[in-house]
């Protein structure tokens, strides 16, 4: 079990890409009064498609040969939208002016603003205000993530299999490495609406950044503990893993971190099972964000779901593009967990950007040696129109932090009904004390949303077909031809020491 826990560790970035025809436009976007980077600035096409600058203000657009007559707009909330024409275009450097806005008189001019009642109708006419139906988005998806043990020992106190004795516990854990980080990227399709069945997936191309090092050290205590398992259970056992009151049963191929049969496989087969593997696990990343935007047509976020808990004030008034918006704060007024703001159409009451974190532990559980503390929680979305006037998802940041820890006994006993005689095989009893900290943020941008049947859904069929590109170091060359938002110079300069 250690081993499935730790590997999960050094999952890693993927990447991905479009068309190889396309052009690029690669460029930042600056406050021209202060010089300071403008993040999360809508980059779009008068076609549609469009990227968000990152928090350091840099964008990647790719587009293809027809659209350099087309004309680029940069929009950003509380500045001057900026009309460029891309034939002509020769910047890198981009200025947005702040849109002066007086909120004082916008008050006066509108006596009936009133907080509440505004938030009843962010609530309203949902499926009016944002496309809830069959939709082709064009995605990009990062991950970037860290985990460090704090502690990490097992002590044995009974084994049956000679080979998993205390300095065998000892060499291993020695090995293993105390901190990771890793960095996932990947880009693709998603079909389907915003239900938990209805999402399929077309992935374009994917990266792993990895410390092959790590990875190696993995593999080589995988097929270590493989080969004594094999040599010491029998194919019908099970075990009993328990801890104190707490336990379970694991059936035998699963304790095993490689099937059984795994070695009679062609390269054909393991590369297809693969391709299968990786669609499916990208394809939840992705889904997961956009699935939890909306709850049988509804905003599916506690601050508005539960907004009474929350006190709510206007304190700004401002443009995004051509539309009003208000802009309110927002802080606990009970025991809840978040402040944050949420930006709001003025004229369609429809919630366009939302921003929290959390001022409090989400949650913090230790009881019998196993403790888990929630201590970070951050989000950030944007909507944008799309050709039919509806607002769909633009971009989703989602950010968590956490401390694990098991500090208990551990029994875990093999037995067979199969076999005469005992029942009981082998055991191995042991004290575990592993304690560690994770870091874990989601970046999902939308580039394009069109509006597609649910004949057009139900006719596009999944085809398994990309298996990641493994790197140890970041390569700036790797998205060339592709949308993608800018990755930060922390990704930039990741390079595994060989």
């Amino acid at each position: 079990m250690m081993i499935k826990i730790n590997k999960l560790y050094i999952c890693l970035l993927l990447l991905s890409g479009s068309l190889n025809y396309a052009q690029e436009l690669s460029a930042t976007i600056l406050d021209s009064l202060n010089k300071k980077p403008i993040p999360f600035a809508s980059i779009y096409l008068k076609s549609g498609s469009g990227v968000v600058s990152n928090k350091e203000g840099q964008f990647r657009l790719h587009f293809d040969k027809e659209s350099t007559e087309d004309s680029l707009f940069i929009s950003c909330m509380g500045y001057e939208t900026l009309g460029i024409q891309i034939e002509k275009n020769q910047d890198s450097i981009f200025y947005l002016n702040p849109k002066a806005i007086d909120l004082k008189s916008v008050i006066i001019s509108n006596k009936e603003v009133d907080v509440n009642q505004l938030l009843k109708l962010i609530k309203k006419d949902i499926s009016e205000k944002y496309e809830l139906g069959y939709t082709r988005k064009k995605i990009f998806f990062r991950e970037t993530g860290t985990a460090e043990f704090k502690a990490l020992n097992i002590e044995i106190k009974k084994s049956s299999i000679k080979e998993f004795n205390q300095s065998f516990w000892d060499s291993t854990l020695q090995k293993l490495p105390k901190k990771n980080e890793w960095y996932r990227e990947f880009a693709g399709t998603i079909y389907g609406d915003f239900g938990n069945e209805t999402q399929k997936f077309d992935l374009d191309k994917a990266l792993d950044l990895e410390d092959k090092n790590n990875t190696a050290i993995f593999e080589n205590i995988e097929q270590i503990f493989d080969t004594i398992l094999k040599e010491n259970i029998k194919t019908s056992s099970y075990f009993k893993v328990r801890s104190g009151i707490i336990g379970g049963k694991v059936e035998a191929e699963n304790f095993s971190t490689s099937e059984r049969d795994k070695d009679t496989l062609s390269i054909e087969e393991k590369n297809k099972i693969k391709k299968k593997d990786i669609l499916s696990t990208r394809k939840k990343a992705a889904t997961n964000l956009i699935k939890g935007i909306f709850k049988e047509e509804q905003l599916n976020f506690s601050v508005i779901k539960k907004s009474s808990k929350y006190n709510y004030k206007l304190i700004d008034f401002s443009y995004f593009g051509d539309t009003p918006v208000y802009v309110l704060e927002f802080k606990p007024d009970s025991n809840a967990d978040f402040a944050g703001k949420i930006y709001v159409d003025a004229d369609r009451m429809a919630l366009i950007r939302l921003e929290y974190k959390n001022i409090q532990n989400i949650r913090d559980f230790s009881m019998f040696g196993i403790s888990f503390v929630l201590d970070l929680q951050e989000l950030i979305i944007q909507f944008k129109k799309i050709s039919n006037g509806k607002y769909s998802p633009e971009y989703f940041e989602f950010t968590t932090g956490y401390d694990g820890g098991f500090e208990r006994p551990l029994v875990i006993t093999e037995k067979n009904k199969v076999v005469k005689g005992r029942n009981k095989q082998n055991q191995i009893k042991m004290d575990l004390n592993v304690k560690n900290r994770q870091y874990e943020k989601l970046q999902l941008v939308v580039f394009e949303t069109v509006s597609i049947s649910k004949e057009d859904f139900e006719a596009y069929k999944e085809i398994p077909s990309v298996i990641p590109v493994n790197l140890s170091e970041y390569d700036p060359k790797f998205w060339e031809g592709y949308s993608i938002i800018e990755p930060n110079q922390a990704i930039k300069a990741f390079k595994i020491i060989e």
